[in-house]
């Protein structure tokens, strides 16, 4: 059976097209989206999705109507991932859109929702057996601007510094911001372990306001951890005992390398199993 995917509500099979070419997401990049494990029949850190969505939409002049509240989001996807046989484990993705236009033109609608499902063939989320190799993409750069945190339909920093990192045998790359100091990775933020403390990039470094980086920082301060958002060079990360990545649908990946340097995860393994491993029980 063909998979499908829902649009502002009514269900299309996945290769039944609609988006118009004039679109202002596709001609711009206008627009931001989401992505979510959906994990037995649960969305793991929900709430944290929807005041992620909800709180950056009006920063990108979105007019949220009425009928669009956290409910109606979540019961749709879980009506699609019930749809495409996904329940058990899938990723899911939301697209926020306008309609057509111009960038002096008033869109042909202020408000399009796009969601899409896809089956995992695992539902076992655990700490990756092989660490990442990871490199650092220094062709372009992250702004730090009041939209940097955003994740924005604009990905293509990002898509480069994939491409990137594939072309050169690598599982990851680091994004450097205006500053060349580090923002994140590609799909990921970025943390790294010395001496016992935690560190991440700020917000204002140019990173996205990752979802499992939120709640992290959350539960290791609670937990009593010595946790520092800060600046953070490439040379910090060389001299790092531990690198991990976090982002929603892994929870926490550990890096085995950046460069010459390797690490170990004996850190970072007890950290996914007192925080992540819970949420995907």
């Amino acid at each position: 059976m063909a998979l499908q995917y829902s649009l502002d509500g009514k269900f299309y099979a996945s290769d039944q097209l609609l988006i118009h070419p004039d679109n202002r997401s596709f001609r711009y990049g206008e627009g931001l989206f989401e992505t979510m494990r959906f994990h037995n029949g649960t969305i793991p850190l929900w709430d944290l999705h929807w005041q992620r969505l909800s709180k950056s939409l009006p920063q990108l002049y979105f007019e949220l109507p009425a009928h669009f509240t956290e409910t109606l989001l979540k019961t749709e996807v879980e009506r699609l991932a019930k749809k495409n046989n996904a329940e058990d484990a899938a990723r899911i993705r939301i697209t926020v859109f306008k309609g057509e236009g111009g960038i002096w033109e008033k869109p042909s609608s202020s408000f399009h929702y796009l969601i899409q499902c896809w089956p995992l063939e695992n539902n076992v989320v655990r700490l990756n057996e092989n660490g990442l190799e990871v490199g650092l993409f220094e062709d372009g750069k992250k702004s730090c601007d009041k939209f940097s945190h955003l994740k924005t339909n604009n990905y293509l920093l990002y898509t480069l510094a994939a491409q990137f990192a594939k072309k050169e045998k690598l599982n990851e790359c680091f994004i450097l911001n205006q500053y060349g100091r580090l923002s994140d990775a590609t799909i990921a933020n970025v943390f790294f372990i010395k001496d016992n403390g935690i560190h991440t990039p700020r917000l204002d470094e140019g990173c996205i306001n990752g979802v499992m980086r939120w709640y992290l920082l959350d539960q290791l301060s609670s937990a009593g951890y010595n946790v520092k958002e800060g600046t953070c060079l490439p040379s910090e990360i060389e001299a790092a005992d531990e690198v991990f990545l976090t982002n929603a649908m892994n929870g926490i990946r550990w890096v085995k390398s950046f460069g010459s340097k390797t690490y170990h995860c004996q850190q970072t393994a007890e950290l996914f199993r007192q925080f992540i491993s819970p949420l995907f029980l």
